[in-house]
């Protein structure tokens, strides 16, 4: 450590120079010199007075309260530091102290053996050791090499057996070891030696005493003698600033000044070429200089008169004031400050009478110093008069005579009264600021008027000093303290203090400081002071802006110090290059340390290497650059240098953190709003070159890594509308290959560990698993897909509303999906914002499954681009697998993990502007929270959104197997078939894979099936033509897999083996392709356990089918038919009826008929029936057999009656079916909704009337009964072909529903005579002769087939047949009847008969015909139970929306319903 030359007291110190001498270690030497300066005061009355007469001018009995300062180190002094002397004496270490290791000495048996007969004898005798002479010899050259030091001292540390401090012989001290010391041994040793330097310094002072002048010191600054040639001339212009006091360039005394002074006090010791770092960079300064010029005359010294005083008296003033402040200063020193203040105050005086402002200022400065010194001793004292600068104008004749009245009796006995010393202090303060303006005021008008300016070295510090005393006042609120006045003196920390500023007392700003501070900014940096000068001027300049709370300011300066820095060190490279043999540009790779190895006693360089980073890191957070992992590092405490401690792991961890990454993304987004960009560009370029000049890598990866983050445009690179970084390509080039050389640099010298840190934390943008080729490509199905799910299950599942869109069948996949121990593919999406390609190493997918192996290698990311890599992938565990982020190895940056990042990420703006100034690079609360987060207006703490991460979820299966179409039985995958044929076709498939197959299901997709759903998405359509096409599309699919033996459902295929499957194909309308998908899968248990949801891989076949048309319904017509023909029957089947009258009374068509109608109609029996015309068409070239089947029931058993027939191609051939009538017990049933099209609300697009609808609803439901008791096949019997014949293009009429109906309730007539004498003879079913003038019974049979009760009303209406209405009804005198023709009979219930009886008489012969009419009485109400409901849909779940069509057709209303036939009686005599 070296002297501090901004310390407010540092001319008061003495210095002390530590310097090692024989054989010892670095480490010894530091803990000896740590030994000694643990002792920095010496009190006078503690040191023995010099024995030696003439010796008594600086004894300490003089002042026994006062106190020596000392520094104590092991710098040796700038030469140009040493030139100043004796106006600032400080600087020269007066004492030389060399260290020697006793435990390096060895011992001489002989004397030591007589030593320690000495020491029992009482004597202090000196150790003797055998390398004591060479110690000594080493003394004398120290001497030699430092003529200026009053005394030369030896100090032998830790000698053996020895136990007390002992001195001889000559200059030579024993000081013992630590253990054997006591706490007064090394103050004990000071105080001999300063009683040695109190005896040398009288005779310093009588020396200086003896000088005949002693000249100012000059501004010029040192520089290697080698000619008079290299001397500076001096600068005759003077340079002015605009907000700061002028400074004055340096001048060179002439020859004749510059050799007085060389006689006047002791030369340095000269040397021909620089050989110190100090000494390169002085020389390469002073060699930029211009050189040429003299010494200007004092003309302003000519052109100043004084009253009263010749030039010869001023000058005699001059030389007695000059040395005044030299013994004052001597005094100052030695602790003797009443004598020191009373030289001084006299110089003083006198270099004020002869405008010798230099000198006048040193000694103000000097009188502040010694009044400082009263202060913090504890003494009073009283400020003279000569510091006030009322003093400056009160000049009279007599001025040069010496104000003995100023200088105040100081008592030296103790301490004085506390009251008189806090006034003085406070005065002092009030004092201070004019003080220090009066002060440098003289040093100006000393260059101005006198031409002697001051050194800017010793200006700039001495403003620097000032300052940082006025600092301290302002800390303190406007006192001069006790903790202000150990600050100063001994550099203890001040505490501000927040108490109100003293009456009366100036009040310091910071700006008005600062202006003063400024002061000491030298006009023209490396120029009139060499950078071993103005670099530490800078440095203190920023060390009191720092205390003054002035971080812009200071960095203001601390970036001219690092602009100066760089060019001196890069020419100190190259003379230190040309020194040890290389060439001066030579890359990083070729410098070793040993070539800018300073001083062995100095900090270690990697120490220097950190100092730099932090001073550089400090301007950088000023100007707001966007800090480097290396100062996160720093900050954690845990490891200073990240990228070479093996303990850093931990810290890299916590800098690849999530949390942390989002942190560095607020504080990006904050610091890239403040400040100017161009000014953190330009000091960051500042920084890489001064580390690049240094060299330190570490330093140069860390500025380039933060002049990437600050210049990039975008945090996260956006698809469209992408902003290039700030500066141009070449220059992101450029700062690339920085980094690539300064790690080559590195791993060259062995530095293998040493790698740029990478400069984007959102480099992984995406990560996503690609779907697998479309053979190996994997479904997600469910047991209820397959239909394995009982019938129970999806009842007890089905949602209550028709509508569910949840409830969509999505066979594919949407989760992400891998197989065990087979290789899948995923894609990472990487973002380059750069300019430049990014090279990235190895590229490696991490998550939470350690059996994942997915990497690359050697991916090259282009310029500003998102770019998609692919990685192979396998995996060996099942179960769930989180990829969370990739570990990336970029060239020439370390390896990590980088999270994923895939929703690009904008911050929220600021509405309101709540920070200014340096506070807008602060988190936004008043809470020292984290960058990401704030304060709601309650006071809690809210996350701010920051960039999400992304987490790519893969679900990992067992291993399943892989199956190709190994063969197929078609040719060309092509197929031709009838409509209504069923054909089939076998596939073979091959299991190519080591794990077997374990389920196999086929499902079929035909384009009639997208025809119908296209179809279905029509809303305009009826509810009847939607059941229909919904029937298409459920039954009868096109293709079908026909499964063979006993065990349908296991099917399997071994790893290695082959398996035949059948498909059946129909022949569909409109069937022209159609595709075999095949899911196929391992499930590794039987199909009973078959997993809610599983994953099966498909196998397409596409097949293409041609279906020709075979047998078509052209025409079908319902013919009505009476029951005659059941009659005729009845009466061939009975043999006790005659034939004539089947001949009579037959049906006259019946002859006519062909043996098809004879056969067909010989089925009929008494039920009602009805008449089925088929015209069927042949549109196959070939003839073809047709047989149509029709249902029948017959003493409660089900029987088919088959009608054959051949229809040869092209032609229509007619078919007659007898159909039973049919009776429906609720035709205007809703039309059931099946389980495709599943609709909330069924609006129809058509308005029908409520007849229409009832027409509609009645036709759909007796077609429905025709279909199901119809049925038709075809056969070819030249190719064996067989198919079926669709009858669904059947529409049905009305007029085909009125044949086809059974009314509600039915109306017979019976005719019988009354006694039973006589039979009547039955012709028809409902005709009847008999004889006139008989009594007859005509019973009318009333069934109610419905299973609604019906209250009926009777009413008969006879008449004559075939007359008109008058004579019809006229029966008078033809007819006569028992009863009432209209009456009302009893409730039928349902499914019941009644019987109502009219007696009759015919009084003539001919024709009568009654007809019957049933009204009903009221309406009953329903019962339950039905006959017939079949019609009904048998799965009631299905109807989810009650019917309202009886609501919609209005109210109820009593039914009519007549006879179908009359009854016709033919009366005969």
């Amino acid at each position: 450590m070296g002297l501090d030359l901004f310390s407010p007291v540092a001319p008061v110190r003495l210095n002390i120079l530590l310097l090692p001498v024989g054989k010892i270690k670095r480490s010894r030497f530091l803990s000896f010199a740590a030994r000694l300066q643990t002792e920095k005061l010496v009190r006078l009355g503690d040191i023995s007075p010099d024995e030696r007469p003439n010796r008594n001018m600086f004894t300490p009995l003089a002042f026994p309260n006062g106190l020596i300062l000392y520094n104590i180190s092991f710098s040796v002094p700038p030469t140009s530091h040493l030139e100043l002397f004796p106006f600032e004496i400080f600087r020269e270490p007066l004492v030389v102290i060399a260290i020697a290791d006793g435990a390096e000495l060895q011992h001489d048996e002989d004397a030591e053996k007589e030593t320690i007969a000495k020491r029992s004898s009482g004597v202090d005798i000196p150790p003797n050791p055998s390398g004591l002479e060479d110690l000594t010899q080493e003394l004398s050259w120290v001497k030699e090499q430092n003529p200026r030091a009053l005394v030369n001292q030896l100090l032998i540390f830790d000698y053996d057996d020895l136990e007390k401090s002992i001195s001889g012989p000559d200059g030579v001290i024993w000081v013992p070891a630590p253990q054997f010391s006591r706490p007064t041994t090394i103050k004990t040793v000071l105080c001999d030696i300063t009683s040695l330097l109190l005896g040398e310094m009288d005779g310093f002072a009588k020396l200086m005493q003896s000088i005949p002048a002693i000249d100012s010191p000059k501004a010029s600054s040192w520089g290697p003698r080698r000619g008079p040639e290299l001397r500076p001339r001096p600068i005759d212009k003077l340079m002015h600033r605009m907000t700061m006091p002028a400074q004055f360039p340096v001048s060179n005394g002439d020859s004749q000044s510059a050799t007085s002074s060389g006689r006047s006090s002791p030369a340095p010791g000269s040397h021909d070429s620089p050989t110190t770092f100090d000494e390169i960079t002085r020389s390469i300064q002073v060699s930029n200089r211009s050189a040429t010029g003299t010494q200007s005359k004092e003309s302003s010294r000519d052109r100043m008169s004084i009253q009263g005083l010749s030039a010869a008296d001023r000058t005699k003033n001059r030389i007695k004031g000059r040395l005044g402040v030299v013994v004052g200063t001597l005094y100052l020193q030695t602790g003797r400050w009443p004598d020191a203040l009373k030289e001084l105050v006299e110089a003083a005086t006198m270099a004020r009478a002869s405008s010798d402002y230099l000198w006048h200022g040193k000694a103000l400065e000097s009188i502040l110093l010694c009044l400082l010194m009263f202060g913090w001793a504890g003494m009073d004292f009283q400020v003279p008069q000569i510091c006030y600068p009322v003093a400056e104008k009160s000049s009279s004749k007599s001025s040069h005579s010496t104000p003995v009245h100023s200088v105040t009796d100081v008592v030296g006995s103790g301490q004085s009264a506390a009251g008189n010393r806090l006034i003085s202090l406070q005065n002092l303060t009030n004092l201070l600021p004019d003080l220090c303006n009066n002060i440098l005021h003289l040093y100006n008008r000393a260059a101005v008027i006198t031409d002697e300016p001051l050194p800017p070295l010793v200006f700039s510090e001495t403003v620097i000093r000032l300052s940082r005393l006025l600092c301290a006042i302002r800390l303190r609120s406007g006192t001069l303290d006790d903790n202000a006045l150990r600050h100063i003196v001994m550099n203890e920390t001040l505490v501000p203090s927040h108490t109100e500023w003293p009456r009366g007392a100036p009040v310091l700003k910071k700006n008005d400081i600062a202006n003063f501070l400024f002061r000491a900014m030298p006009l023209s940096l490396g120029v009139e002071l060499p950078i071993t000068d103005a670099a530490p001027i800078l440095v203190g300049i920023s060390s009191v802006l720092s205390i003054l709370d002035l971080p812009r300011k200071k960095a203001l300066v601390l970036r001219e110090l690092v602009l100066l820095m760089v060019p001196g060190l890069v020419e100190a490279r190259k003379i230190g290059a040309a020194e040890i043999g290389i060439h001066p540009a030579a890359g990083l790779s070729t410098l070793s340390e040993a070539a800018f190895e300073i001083n062995a006693l100095d900090v270690g360089r990697g120490d220097m290497g950190e100092s730099t980073r932090a001073l550089l890191t400090m301007i950088g957070e000023i100007y707001g650059v966007q800090p480097s992992i290396y100062q996160e590092h720093k900050k954690s405490e845990v490891s200073s240098r990240p990228s070479t401690a093996k303990g850093s792991g931990m810290n890299e961890k916590e800098y690849d953190s999530i949390a942390s990454i989002i942190e560095r993304a607020f504080r990006h987004v904050t610091l890239d709003g403040y400040g100017d960009l161009g000014l953190k560009i330009a000091i960051l370029r500042v920084s890489i070159n001064l580390c690049e000049a240094l060299p330190d890598f570490e330093g140069v990866l860390q500025y380039t890594v933060e002049l990437l983050q600050t210049i990039r445009g975008h945090l996260m690179l956006p698809e469209l509308g992408r902003k290039p970084p700030i500066l141009s390509p070449d220059e992101q080039v450029r700062l690339l290959n920085t980094i690539k050389r300064t790690v080559g640099a590195a791993h060259k010298l062995g530095a293998t560990h040493l790698e740029s840190e990478y400069w984007d934390d959102f480099l992984v943008r995406g990560v996503t698993l690609l779907e697998f080729p479309e053979f190996k490509r994997l479904f997600r199905r469910t047991r209820k897909d397959l239909s394995i799910a009982s019938v129970a299950d999806e009842k007890s599942k089905k949602d209550p509303f028709l509508y569910n869109a949840f409830a969509k069948t999505d066979y594919k996949t949407s989760e992400a999906l891998m197989i065990a121990k087979e290789f899948a593919s995923f894609k990472v999406t990487l973002q380059n914002p750069y300019d430049f390609e990014l090279e990235i190493e190895s590229l490696q997918l991490q998550g939470d499954n350690t059996t994942l192996d997915a990497r690359a290698y050697d991916i090259i990311v282009p310029p500003l681009s998102l770019y998609d890599v692919m990685i192979p992938a396998i995996i060996n565990e099942v179960g769930a697998l989180n990829i969370t982020g990739c570990t990336i190895k970029v060239r020439y940056c370390r390896s990590r993990t980088f999270p994923i990042f895939q929703s690009p990420w904008k911050p929220t703006p600021e509405v309101k502007l709540k920070r200014t100034g340096l506070a807008a690079k602060n988190p936004l609360s008043e809470r020292p929270l984290s960058w990401s987060s704030t304060t709601s207006k309650d006071g809690k703490v809210l996350p701010k959104v920051g960039p999400e991460t992304h987490t790519c979820s893969v679900k990992v299966i067992h291993p399943q197997p892989s199956v190709v179409v190994h063969s197929t039985s078609l040719s060309q995958s092509a197929m031709m078939l009838l409509e209504g044929e069923t054909r089939t076709f076998d596939i073979t498939l091959h299991n190519v894979s080591s794990c077997a197959v374990g389920f196999i299901f086929f499902t079929f997709q035909d384009s009639t099936t997208r025809q119908l759903q296209n179809a279905l998405s029509n809303k305009d359509l009826l509810p009847a033509e939607i059941y229909e096409l919904d029937l298409q599309l459920s039954s009868k699919p096109p293709l079908h897999w026909v499964r063979h033996g006993s065990k349908p459902n296991d099917v399997t295929i071994e790893a290695g083996e082959k398996a035949t499957f059948t498909i059946e194909v129909f022949g569909k309308p409109g069937l022209q392709d159609a595709t075999v998908q095949i899911d196929y899968c391992h499930l590794g248990d039987k199909q009973d356990s078959i997993p809610e949801t599983f994953y099966t891989r498909q196998l397409s076949i596409p097949i293409t089918v041609t279906v020709n048309a075979s047998v078509e319904v052209a025409r079908c017509d319902l013919v009505p038919l009476s029951g005659d023909i059941s009659f005729f029957n009845n009466q061939t089947k009975n043999s006790s009826v005659s034939s004539q009258v089947d001949k009579v009374y037959s049906s006259p068509l019946l002859a006519n008929h062909t043996a098809q109608i004879t056969s067909t109609l010989s089925h009929l029996s008494s039920d009602s029936h009805c008449l089925a015309v088929l015209d069927l068409r042949n549109a196959w070239p070939n003839p073809l057999s047709v047989a149509l089947d029709v249902y029948r029931e017959k003493d409660q058993d089900e029987t088919w009656v088959t009608v054959k027939g051949t229809i040869q191609p092209g032609q229509i051939s007619r078919f007659i079916l007898v159909l039973p009538r049919i009776f429906l017990d609720n035709p205007h049933a809703a039309i059931p909704i099946l389980h495709s099209v599943r609709r909330q609300f069924v609006v129809s697009a058509n308005k029908l009337t409520f007849e229409a609808e009832a027409a509609t609803r009645e036709a759909f439901w007796f077609r429905e009964e025709l279909l199901r008791r119809v049925r038709g096949t075809w056969h070819e019997e030249s190719t064996g072909r067989e198919g079926s014949v669709d009858f669904r293009s059947i529409r049905f009429t009305p007029r085909m529903v009125d044949a086809m109906r059974l009314e509600d309730l039915e109306i017979t007539f019976s005719l019988s005579f009354s006694d039973d004498q006589e039979s009547v003879a039955q012709v028809k079913s409902s005709k009847y002769s008999a004889k006139t003038n008989g009594f007859l019974e005509l019973n009318v049979e009333i069934e109610n087939r419905s299973s609604r009760p019906v209250h009926p009303l009777l009413r008969l209406q006879p008449g004559l047949c075939n007359q008109p209405s008058t004579i019809a009804l006229d029966l008078s005198k033809r007819l006569a009847w028992t009863g009432t023709l209209q009456r009302a009979l009893p409730v039928v219930p349902g499914g019941d008969k009644i019987v109502a009886s009219l007696g009759l008489i015919f009084f003539c012969r001919g024709e009568y015909e009654i007809g019957a009419s049933v009204e009903e009485v009221r309406l009953m109400k329903p019962t339950t139970g039905s006959k017939d409901t079949s019609h009904i849909s048998r799965d009631t779940d299905e109807i989810f929306i009650p019917d309202t069509f009886a609501a919609d057709g209005g109210a109820r209303k009593r039914r009519i319903w007549h006879a179908r036939d009359h009854c016709v009686i033919a009366a005969y005599d």
